[in-house]
């Protein structure tokens, strides 16, 4: 039980912070923002004293410390006078500044430049960016396996491609549906493995930090798997390999959030005009050889729609038991189309 001093009110307040240095640090610009006076700080704690107005001598705050979340209280400076609705007040006023400052910062860590974001280079993982480097690891180390096992490393075969588990129509169709999963871990050689690999860490390294492990590995498969659901409709008789499906997925997504107001304007604005280019310009070099623009359409198109279905989920910063639910219910979704188009060609 709790014993409370006459006109004192206590409340939780989330900090949104990891550990317990970032969250002093967060409630430290919260008081400054507030303009409270700071009587005692110490390793875990602050205690404020309010602004007086006439007659009234103002409130003395509490703010004790945790990783992620802080124990507040308000009670007036002279215990016969209080008011209680400013007590409330106090504690909501210093919630709504956290809130705003963490938003501030998250925006600007959007807003930073990737490779200031991860002072390691694009292929070493970080606590925000983990997927890509490993969704590289797992292209090259695929490849070189190929290799050892004699495949040219230049031109493979389509037979080659198909054993190894690449997308094909009549096989899709008579069970393997696997091979959805398999082809874009494939390449049909060492060129198409690098530009695959560019393409990779110029959108993840934006886009995943700002959507999350779980979101982003989640996008980057679905996207995937629809990329090859369009293929093998366009496509009845050729075998499809390549990231570059999944990729053009993760493009689609953050093309729609380049629609939002979640990225600073001025970055929108840079980041669609190179996103476009890359979008167009790859879908024209499609035109002229044996680039499967269908695959690509398919997962840009897929990416949109899953980038806008997650995006509300990320601008209030889901928990990740909705994540999971979201992602569940895509995944579902993803199955029931699946089965469906598969279903047209058995």
């Amino acid at each position: 039980m709790e014993v409370l001093s006459p006109g004192e009110y206590v409340e939780n307040v989330p900090l949104h912070q990891k550990d317990l240095n970032q969250s002093l640090a967060i409630a430290h610009k919260a008081v400054a923002r507030l303009g409270w006076v700071v009587v005692v700080a110490n390793d875990n704690s602050l205690i404020c004293q309010t602004a007086a107005a006439g007659f009234y001598q103002g409130e003395i705050v509490t703010i004790n410390v945790a990783r992620g979340n802080a124990t507040m209280s308000s009670r007036p400076v002279n215990e016969y006078y209080w008011d209680d609705a400013q007590n409330q007040k106090n504690v909501a006023q210093f919630a709504a500044v956290v809130a705003a400052l963490v938003a501030e910062q998250e925006k600007a860590d959007r807003n930073l430049h990737p490779m200031h974001r991860e002072p390691y280079g694009a292929l070493v993982p970080s606590k925000s960016y983990q997927v890509t480097p490993y969704l590289v690891y797992a292209n090259a180390l695929v490849f070189v396996a190929m290799v050892v096992a004699g495949i040219s490393p230049l031109h493979p075969t389509a037979q080659q491609l198909f054993v190894w588990g690449g997308n094909f129509r009549p096989a899709v169709a008579d069970g393997e549906w696997w091979r959805l999963l398999t082809y874009m871990f494939l390449h049909g050689g060492a060129m198409h493995l690098l530009m695959n690999t560019f393409a990779l860490l110029y959108i993840g390294m934006y886009l995943e930090p700002l959507m999350g492990k779980l979101r982003f590995a989640s996008a980057y498969i679905l996207t995937g798997i629809c990329a090859g659901l369009l293929s093998i409709t366009m496509h009845g008789f050729s075998v499809g390999v390549g990231a570059s499906g999944a990729i053009f997925g993760m493009y689609g997504v953050f093309l729609s959030m380049l629609t939002t107001n979640h990225i600073q304007k001025t970055l929108r604005k840079t980041m669609l005009r190179s996103i476009l280019f890359f979008v167009v310009l790859n879908l024209l070099y499609g035109l002229q050889g044996n680039t499967d623009n269908a695959a690509h359409i398919g997962g840009l198109l897929s990416g949109m729609i899953i980038g806008y279905i997650y995006y509300p989920g990320i601008s209030k910063r889901a928990s990740t038991s909705k994540q999971l639910v979201t992602t569940a219910a895509l995944a579902a979704a993803t199955l029931a189309l699946t089965f469906f188009v598969v279903r047209i060609f058995a």
